[in-house]
This record gives structure tokens, C-alpha cells and sequence, in this order.
């Protein structure tokens, strides 16, 4: 995969080891560690090898999305193939078909038995009640400074932004 930086030495090894995917988190950090410029370079250093890990990983996001297309095209012409093959064998009522290669059979599907449901006409009593915690109500009385049972706000975390 082309980079975004020329990395060079100890810089391109951290690269390469971030990159592999199966790297230890320890070696990675003996790698970091190894390296003695100076805190300046060591950050844009590092920056670099952060900016093209970054780059990397949407490039791998756009190749998912292509491949994750495909994917739902070939199950669109699988089904749409084997549909048509079940109407024709049901149309020339032929429930079973021996070749040389296969033997093709049309059978019921197992499992439970499908259900077609009328929200808007159905009993009260066959809906499930799903209890989820209010995070705004929380989060509001929480700031207010009242106490909240089994609830309470933690400090923020910190993130490295690099311009």
C-alpha cells in the first residue's frame, strides 16, 4: 500500500508493525520505546505514522463497502436463481430432479411457522416491554447536582488531535 510519508528507519518498522495486525502490544511498545530523537521529531514522527495508519484504514473501509457490495449483489442473483428454479420445478410439479452432478428437491422450509402480525390490531398483553435507561434524564439531573441511584458522571477522556 503506497504511503502518505517517505517514513524512514525506526519510524517505517513502527509502521509496518502497527500495520501487520497480528504485532504483540508489547513489541509494538519496545518499538516506540526504541526510539531516542528528540521529543519534536519523535512526535512528528509519530504523527506521521498515525496520519498513515489513519489513511489506511478508510482505504481498507472503502475496499469493505466494495466487497460488502458484491456480496449483497451475489445474494440478489442467488436468490433470484433459485427462486426461478422452484417455480419452474413447481410449475411442471416435478418436487425432485436427478443429474449426474446433483439432485435438486423442493422442501419446506423447518423452523417455526412464519407469523404475519397487525400491530395496530393486536392484544396488549403479547407485546414485550423493553426497559432502557433515560441517558439525557440521567445525564440532566445528574449535571443539576442531584444524585441518581446507580448513575454518575465520569471525567472526560483525552484524545491526541493532530493539525
Amino acid at each position: 500500500m503506497s504511503t502518505l510519508y517517505d517514513l524512514q528507519g525506526k519510524y517505517a518498522s513502527l509502521l509496518e508493525l502497527a500495520e501487520d495486525g497480528t504485532t504483540d502490544p508489547e513489541v509494538l511498545a519496545d518499538t516506540m520505546d526504541s526510539i531516542v530523537d528528540a521529543i519534536n521529531d519523535k512526535a512528528e514522527g509519530y504523527a506521521q505514522v498515525i496520519r498513515q495508519i489513519k489513511a489506511d484504514i478508510e482505504a481498507n473501509k472503502k475496499e469493505r463497502d466494495r466487497f460488502e457490495a458484491r456480496i449483497k449483489s451475489y445474494q440478489s442473483n442467488l436468490g433470484t436463481i433459485s427462486q426461478r428454479l422452484v417455480e419452474a420445478m413447481n410449475e411442471t410439479n416435478q418436487r425432485k430432479i436427478k443429474t449426474p452432478l446433483f439432485t435438486i428437491s423442493v422442501a419446506k422450509n423447518g423452523g417455526k411457522q412464519p407469523l404475519s402480525i397487525d400491530q395496530d390490531n393486536l392484544q396488549a398483553d403479547v407485546f414485550k416491554v423493553k426497559r432502557e435507561p433515560d441517558t439525557d434524564e440521567i445525564r440532566k439531573r445528574l449535571e443539576a447536582g442531584e444524585k441518581v441511584l446507580g448513575a454518575e458522571l465520569k471525567p472526560r477522556g483525552e484524545h491526541l488531535l493532530i493539525k
